[in-house]
């Protein structure tokens, strides 16, 4: 009798201990949760799975035979890391010169400055924002067809653009592949190197709007926008 008291008496023991235990809390990581998050979207690094269209709602591209220029262009990038949410698209103000050359085609010059997180304005850069000249610097040939090849060297992304992760983006080489045919009509294919805070490569269509005034209201973009021939 004593021996069952006695074993009775340690089970309750051991229950109080075990309801009183405080449970412990792990250490927040900030680089670890962004691995996390990247190693859950691996697959959605590269270009992002956006609507197809016929081929036959377009005609053929053709270079535009006026030239244009502008500080006012607005810049959405829908990369891979987006996961098809436009609201998570890297937002940039862009300066475009676009100057025709005789026998069709001509000669662009561009670059950009990111945005801050949700802007409302073109005026609304990112704080430690830097402008980019792509390169060539002296202008880029464009095709006959439209198309134009230009490339950026290293560049940073600060954190308060990104609204996905939060974290500052290096990238040691950013490729656009432009398709233009008028200043209303001008979209990019975008391929970028991460190196920090991962290695990686981005990927995505770029569009742009021309909205003539860096006070006008930004415009809101849909999945269906973000494509480029």
């Amino acid at each position: 009798m004593h021996q069952s008291m006695g074993l009775l008496m340690r089970s309750m023991f051991v229950s109080s201990l075990a309801a009183l235990a405080v449970p412990v809390v792990a250490c927040v990581d900030p680089q670890q949760d962004y691995n996390d998050y990247s190693d859950r979207t691996a697959d959605a690094h590269g270009i992002p799975a956006l609507p197809t269209f016929d081929a036959g709602e377009a005609g053929p591209l053709y270079a535009p035979d006026a030239g244009f220029m502008s500080n006012d262009f607005y810049m959405s990038c829908l990369t891979g890391n987006a996961e098809g949410d436009p609201t998570k698209a890297s937002l940039f103000v862009a300066h475009i010169n676009y100057a025709p050359a005789s026998g069709g085609g001509g000669i662009l010059i561009f670059g950009n400055q990111v945005l801050k997180e949700y802007p409302t304005k073109l005026s609304d850069l990112a704080p430690g924002g830097t402008y980019y000249q792509a390169l060539p610097a002296s202008g880029a040939t464009v095709n006959p067809n439209g198309t134009a090849h230009m490339t950026y060297g290293p560049t940073l992304i600060p954190a308060s653009a990104n609204p996905v992760t939060g974290m500052d983006l290096t990238f040691s080489e950013t490729i656009l592949d432009f398709h233009i045919e008028s200043e209303s009509q001008i979209c990019a294919n975008l391929v970028g190197d991460l190196t920090a805070p991962i290695v990686g490569q981005v990927a995505g269509p770029c569009i742009f709007r021309l909205l003539g005034s860096p006070t006008a209201d930004l415009p809101t973009f849909q999945l269906s926008d973000f494509h480029c021939p």
